[in-house]
């Protein structure tokens, strides 16, 4: 008898560790997550095969752009979050693939797709070795989303194993955002020292 209640209280011990490591035990997804690379606006964030400094980020209801005589202009059901990022390849060329917005409530917007003819877009944009380029990521997010918003990069659009690069985007200090009524992309940006 009691051996049969040893017996017992050594599988329920077992099954209680089994379970107790089958619920802290980290999913596939977690295993093979991103390998974050944080970083704030104004610093280089060095990723394992780019850098990315962002320079400003500048938000506006209406957008405007293409040539002289041929201008778009776009409106958006939220604002438009314009990142002005300088960006180069640290050892071989490199294309930037993934590119997202990460609101403060952690709801991920991808780039927009709404742009067709802006230049220069960072994204898919072939990167070479020590020769930065300079150019835009923009976003069409919901205004509660914009403060202490972290913009992330990386190599692929679904990172595995990788740098993902974690811009922070600007925290909040109180201050009311400055949101435009427009802002022109007609000229690329300018290079800023």
């Amino acid at each position: 008898m009691m051996r049969k209640l040893g017996q017992l209280a050594a599988l329920a011990v077992a099954v209680i560790l089994l379970l107790g490591m089958q619920r802290t035990a980290p999913t596939f997804d977690q295993l093979v997550a991103p390998i974050p690379v944080s970083g704030d606006s104004g610093e280089t964030v060095e990723a394992r095969s780019f850098t990315l400094r962002v320079d400003t980020v500048q938000y506006a209801r209406q957008l405007s752009f293409g040539s002289p005589g041929f201008e778009k202009v776009r409106d958006t059901g939220g604002v438009w979050a314009v990142v002005t990022a300088t960006a180069a390849a640290r050892d071989a060329t490199v294309t930037i693939a993934g590119v997202q917005w990460e609101g403060p409530t952690g709801t991920l917007y991808d780039q927009t797709e709404r742009l067709n003819g802006v230049r220069p877009m960072l994204a898919l944009e072939s990167l070479q070795p020590d020769m930065p380029k300079r150019g835009w990521f923009i976003f069409e997010v919901p205004e509660d989303q914009l403060r202490g918003a972290t913009l992330l990069v990386s190599q692929a659009r679904y990172p595995r194993l990788d740098s993902q690069a974690r811009i922070g985007l600007g925290r909040d200090d109180g201050r009311s955002l400055q949101i435009r009524d427009s802002l022109d992309l007609t000229r690329p940006p300018l290079r800023l020292n």
